[in-house]
């Protein structure tokens, strides 16, 4: 089936090669592209343009995937299906954003969030979506063993305070473009981003 979504994400995954691309379809439900050998970074390109990005608009030929929780939202596709729609203006953006996004991370999980910082395997919960209204408490840079890490500390609307690892690609990128090509120091680096 062809379904038009709005990226909204872009994620490194642990292949190096590979990414996780998130959209929102146009009767707001949160699809996660995904393909036989991984969604791999040379998909995002036509040619030497990026065209899957956040706010871009793409057309895939999806087809149902076999779902394993937590990842109710995979739905497969041929990377030779896709087309580009273009980029959402910043109403329409914004829109989507808003739309699709919870104010609580425990929303987000439908209750199945434990100790405030996981959910069980197998949980038949979404796995992916936007969280609006937080404030960010914390950027972190630490490098182990030479390679930079990347971590976010924020208060959601309740104050409760979250620490996670960051896998977003356009973050991992500026920062690892700050540290490692520029070689500045990495707390000015974070302190610049707070």
């Amino acid at each position: 089936m062809r379904q038009t979504i709005v990226i909204t994400d872009l994620t490194q995954m642990p292949a190096g090669n590979q990414v996780c691309v998130v959209g929102i379809s146009e009767k707001g439900e949160c699809i996660r592209p995904v393909c036989e050998g991984g969604f791999q970074k040379k998909y995002l390109y036509v040619g030497k343009n990026v065209v899957i990005r956040p706010r871009a608009r793409i057309e895939f030929d999806f087809t149902e995937a076999k779902i394993e929780p937590p990842h109710v939202e995979d739905r497969t596709f041929n990377p030779s299906s896709i087309i580009n729609h273009g980029l959402c203006n910043n109403a329409e953006w914004e829109n989507v954003l808003r739309n699709s996004s919870y104010v609580r991370v425990e929303d987000i999980y439908d209750g199945f969030l434990q100790d405030g910082n996981w959910v069980k395997p197998g949980s038949g919960t979404r796995s992916i979506a936007t969280l609006s209204q937080a404030s960010i408490a914390n950027v972190q840079l630490p490098e182990w063993e030479g390679k930079l890490r990347y971590r976010l500390s924020f208060r959601e609307i309740t104050r409760n305070l979250f620490d996670c690892p960051v896998s977003d690609l356009a973050f991992r990128e500026l920062n690892y473009k700050e540290v490692k090509r520029n070689n500045r120091p990495r707390s000015d680096v974070s302190s610049e981003l707070m």
